[in-house]
């Protein structure tokens, strides 16, 4: 059986009599099923900004683009027959062209990661973005499309202990200046 956070089930409805329903059910057929919670997402600051460079240098006048997560909007489900976490997630990004832009495009990665109660990461996934800008505008605003990471779970009661990780998947360049400059 399926079950998101936003929605409880005990039985579906369907093509059964209300003897059956109810010998399936048990005694009370509109009892809620408990359901564990989504667990946290996190938007680390040093992987949250993007800053791309022509390079011929790294000051103002090198900057192609900058782009940065504004947020996302995200739910999760459990399918407590398989022992399941799906994780459904759709990233907000804005963009700004920078002097050395030579298209009106941007394109970069981000990746959704996540992270077991031991710390170690067990699914990850990494999403190729070409973000174009209007003619007339330097900055754009980009919302995914909603993405799902599904991970096998021996306790579908362990599923909030998880963690949930976004962000831009950089260089190692890229990760040094944000460490360095800061990404506020």
């Amino acid at each position: 059986m399926t079950i998101g956070n936003g929605l409880r089930r005990t039985c579906a409805f369907g093509m059964v009599s209300l003897a059956g329903l109810l010998a399936a059910c048990g005694s009370n057929p509109f009892e809620e099923v408990p359901v564990p919670v989504c667990p946290s997402a996190y938007l680390p600051k040093d992987t949250a900004k993007l800053t791309q460079f022509n390079g011929a240098g790294k000051d103002l006048t090198d900057v192609m683009f900058e782009a940065e997560f504004n947020g996302y909007l995200g739910d999760c489900g459990y399918d407590l027959d398989d022992k399941t976490l799906d994780v459904i997630i759709s990233p907000i990004i804005t963009a700004e062209l920078g002097p050395a832009a030579q298209s009106r495009g941007a394109t970069f990665q981000y990746f959704v990661a996540l992270r077991d109660p031991d710390g170690n990461f067990v699914e990850k996934s990494v999403f190729d973005v070409n973000m174009p800008f209007p003619e007339n505008l330097n900055l754009a605003r980009y919302r995914d499309e909603q993405v799902t990471l599904t991970v096998p779970l021996s306790d579908v009661w362990a599923g909030p202990e998880y963690e949930i990780y976004l962000g831009f998947q950089l260089s190692s360049d890229q990760l040094d200046y944000n460490r360095r400059f800061g990404s506020e």
